[in-house]
């Protein structure tokens, strides 16, 4: 039996210092996945982490590359950044890796994200998510021609995938089976969307790739895309135990593909291709209503009952990114 798993990592707080031990403990698993970096440093708070303005790290992400991890962007930096930055920084990012990212990961909270905030959803759900997430009520205007955050155009062009929606089900295909899809609302600036299983940090990591769920995942044969961010996961010198234990076991389960966001949404497409099926389907106003419910749910879960996501990992203040 066959399964298929990857990780998209969001560069939030990854440094060259507590980042690298978790590549190479991945890398000596097999476990190939996606990681995300800015091309600025942050300009807002409270957000750290390197870039590609520290040469160290760019020999680093270099050397990730050519080992077989893809790396993808998240946005060009933490913070607000005008379509000029953004532009520059794209080449940027082209001139000191050798090529422009496949993938663009909204960093939540920037004016610059393409449909990013509430505009991940449509009504009633934006409603809902903008009174659950205060910080939310920013405009975002990636997408809005005449913004001086625009870059909607460009991001058409050169992005080929975008990440959306969340679950609590490692076998993520299991849930949104459409995985990559074109969303009809959200495509003049866009092409392919896919969701992933919800791990902000180690504690909901450890608890989604538990042994019980990786066991699950085999016998379904089924796809894990999870999304993190491995910036938290090394502290003290050391390697979060309960992330080693579970790459452990997942590295040890016969009949594994372990390979980057991209190489997999690209191997879904073309297997929808050989069999005659639409590469990349439209999806419906019910089935997005359908990833929305089941995203909103894995986060009130995660805030309300399991109270182990990011808010309460890092002791957040829900009002802290309101401008007063």
């Amino acid at each position: 039996m066959s399964f298929y798993f990857s990780i998209v990592d969001d560069t939030d707080d990854a440094t060259l210092e507590n980042i690298k031990p978790v590549y190479d403990f991945l890398y000596e698993k097999g476990i190939f996945i996606t990681k995300t970096i800015w091309v600025y440093p942050p300009r807002d708070k409270p957000s750290s982490g390197d870039c590609l303005q520290r040469p160290e790290y760019v020999e680093f992400i270099k050397d990730l590359h050519s080992k077989g991890f893809e790396i993808a962007l998240h946005n060009v930096g933490s913070g607000d950044y005008t379509r000029e930055e953004i532009l520059e920084g794209l080449e940027e990012f082209k001139n000191k890796l050798g090529f422009y990212p496949k993938i663009h990961i909204n960093h939540s909270y920037n004016k610059d994200s393409i449909y990013g905030g509430t505009k991940r959803f449509n009504w009633p759900f934006n409603k809902i998510v903008n009174g659950m997430y205060p910080q939310y009520a920013g405009e975002f205007q990636g997408e809005i021609e005449g913004s001086a955050y625009f870059w909607g155009d460009v991001h058409k062009k050169m992005i080929t995938y975008n990440r959306n929606h969340e679950f609590r089900n490692l076998n993520t295909l299991a849930v949104d089976p459409k995985t990559p899809y074109i969303d009809p609302k959200r495509s003049r600036f866009s092409n392919y969307w896919f969701s992933s299983s919800f791990a902000p940090n180690q504690l909901v990591f450890n608890h989604l790739v538990s042994r019980k769920n990786v066991d699950k995942l085999v016998s379904q044969e089924g796809t894990a895309i999870v999304f993190t961010h491995f910036g938290y996961f090394y502290k003290d010198g050391q390697l979060d135990q309960g992330f080693v234990k579970a790459i452990d076991y997942l590295s040890r389960q016969k009949d594994g593909n372990f390979m980057p966001v991209s190489q997999l949404l690209d191997f879904r497409a073309e297997e929808r291709k050989s069999k005659g099926e639409t590469p990349y389907p439209t999806i419906s106003w019910l089935y997005k209503f359908r990833l929305e419910l089941i995203h909103l749910l894995t986060r009130v879960y995660y805030r309300k009952f399991n109270k182990i996501d990011d808010y309460a990992f890092k002791d957040l203040d829900k009002d802290m990114f309101v401008e007063k």
